[in-house]
């Protein structure tokens, strides 16, 4: 409505209070009510306004009142009473209810929405006698930058409860990966979860195959036996220029609002969020570090269902069933008694090692390769037919190397510890969880041999490889058997490479909490038990850890010495 009358719609045919100088004979008095920002408006017994402040004839004035701006002498109560809206009815009783001496005051809040912009009022009724007269104070507050508050903390707290809802939803969904062996018992886990909370409806995953196809739908939670098969039908063809292709080329995620509307999906996705009345849907990309293995699909029959946070809860589970993939494949490769071996070349422009041979005139081994922070490799290479220092100067300049160090510097050769952060095609393989087990570089090529799980996918590794570093090739691909190591076989190994003093040094070291932290004994206090000094305790104990390191780590013993 146009004047202050509660209301449930802004009417202007409602007439309004307005002005008179009935008990008001002091200036003094009008002047401070004029001075109020709220609208105020005097009324005798009857209902019929006899006075009202210039806040209540501005609000008339601003709003194209149909009466007379100080509108003296209209039945307020009959406005009321008269008009078809709740809000009006409720302060009509409220009135008379303060009028007959049934309520002491009477307030309450109401919504007078203008043409262009929402308004909420608090009215209330204050009874007073003036002169042996009763009247009735009505006053008018605007109370809209409250409510906006109010409603903007309320949203804040609804999209915070989501924010948290989603976030346990995840958390259920990585806690059933640790159950999965497998890449299929991992996703299955992820779908059901997902599709069995309050948030979500349906999920499935999308991995590449190298078939035809090109695509497969992995495994599926929520669909409709319909709507499955015309997920199963999607081809990789079918991505080409979708963001689904984004997705799995890009690593990022993807929000669709409304789907079954939008270009931007593939036909028979975009088919079954019409089917099933899909109004959300988000695309995750399931990886490791720098290596996609496929994407997260997950649908909702809510509109807007992800919001900006939460994308970054699911970009967590990503990364989290990317990390159970890579660890699925390292365990593969520890306990497989058949491993398929794929040898690659790459040239000086695409690795940094290759480069040096070439330019340093020198051959470069690699005798082992630690991941370290943000993706980075720590590497330890043996290099010789150079001096440490021209390898060192020439490492100083390069833009993808830090932490130059020499560990030792040997007659005919030297180690040299390293870390990359890039120009290495070694990056990529390790991130897809295969082992590199040699790397030697000479002549300007770079020729490494790395070791998947038997029934891995080749392709997968390869474009893995080649998607940064395009230059490299695969020259060769074997299946090769290897002999499972048990755990009796490895004590049996142990054994027979530590020496007797090794031996007992060790066990002593264990059973005196020498290993524990804080540390129970020093080896000052365990030699004189075993009849030796400190120094040689230590010795003994550098030398014994070091065989059975090595015996854990290194699977063709390079170097080993004899101690």
């Amino acid at each position: 409505m146009t004047s202050p009358v509660p209301s449930d719609s802004n009417d202007d045919s409602s007439p309004p209070p307005t002005q008179s100088g009935t008990g008001t004979d002091s200036g003094f008095i009008a002047a401070a009510f004029d001075a109020l920002p709220t609208q105020i408006a005097i009324l005798e017994p009857s209902g019929e306004i006899v006075y009202t402040n210039e806040a209540w004839r501005r609000f008339g004035e601003e709003n194209d009142i149909t009466e007379p701006a100080d509108t003296v002498g209209v039945n307020y109560l009959a406005v009321c009473e008269g008009s078809d809206g709740e809000n009006a009815a409720n302060a009509a009783a409220g009135i008379n209810a303060v009028i007959d001496g049934r309520q002491e005051q009477f307030s309450f809040e109401y919504p007078c929405h203008g043409p262009d912009a929402e308004r909420w009022f608090t009215m209330r009724a204050i009874p007073f006698a003036y002169d042996g007269t009763s009247y009735v104070l009505v006053l008018h507050l605007n109370i809209t930058d409250r409510r906006r508050s109010e409603r903007r903390v309320a949203e804040q707290n609804a999209q915070l409860e989501t924010y948290n809802r989603v976030n346990t939803s995840v958390r259920d969904v990585i806690d059933a990966l640790l159950a999965g062996e497998t890449r299929e018992e991992i996703t299955a886990a992820a779908c059901a979860e997902l599709a069995d909370s309050a948030l979500f409806d349906a999920a499935y995953v999308l991995e590449r195959v190298p078939d035809e196809r090109g695509i497969t739908v992995e495994t599926a939670a929520g669909l409709s036996d319909g709507s499955a098969e015309r997920v199963a039908s999607l081809t990789a063809a079918a991505l080409l220029e979708s963001e689904l292709e984004t997705v799995l080329d890009g690593g990022e995620w993807y929000v669709a609002d409304e789907p079954q509307t939008t270009d931007s999906l593939p036909e028979s996705i975009v088919s079954v969020a019409e089917r099933e009345g899909y109004e959300s849907l988000l695309v995750v990309p399931i990886r490791h570090r720098r290596t996609v293995y496929g994407a997260l699909v997950v649908n909702a029959t809510e509109p807007n269902a992800f919001a900006d946070r939460e994308p970054a809860a699911f970009d967590v589970l990503g990364d989290a069933i990317g990390y159970a993939f890579n660890a699925i494949e390292n365990r593969l490769i520890l306990h497989a008694d058949a491993v398929t071996e794929l040898t690659f070349e790459a040239p000086a422009a695409a690795s940094l090692f290759a480069e040096l041979s070439a330019t340093l005139s020198c051959a470069i081994a690699l005798e082992g390769v630690v991941p370290a922070e943000n993706g980075a490799l720590r590497c330890y290479v043996t290099v010789s037919g150079t001096s440490a220092g021209t390898v060192v100067d020439a490492l100083a300049g390069a833009d993808d190397v830090d932490a130059v160090r020499v560990v030792s510097d040997r007659t005919d050769d030297f180690l040299l510890e390293c870390t990359l952060r890039g120009g290495s095609p070694l990056r990529p393989i390790v991130e897809y969880g295969a082992s590199v087990e040699r790397a030697h570089a000479e002549a300007g090529t770079l020729r490494l041999t790395a070791v998947v799980a038997a029934g891995t996918s080749v392709r997968d590794v390869v474009e893995t490889v080649r998607g940064t570093h395009p230059d490299v090739r695969l020259v060769s691909k074997r299946r090769a058997e290897r002999p499972l190591r048990s755990v009796r076989g490895f004590r049996g190994e142990l054994d027979e490479r530590l020496t007797d003093r090794q031996r007992d040094v060790l066990e002593s070291a264990y059973y005196a909490g020498y290993f524990t932290q804080p540390r129970e004994s020093s080896g000052t206090e365990i030699a004189p038990g075993l009849d030796i000094s400190g120094p040689t305790f230590h010795q003994h104990l550098q030398a014994g850890l070091e065989k059975l390191t090595r015996l854990a780590i290194d699977s063709d013993d390079r170097r080993e010495p004899e101690r």
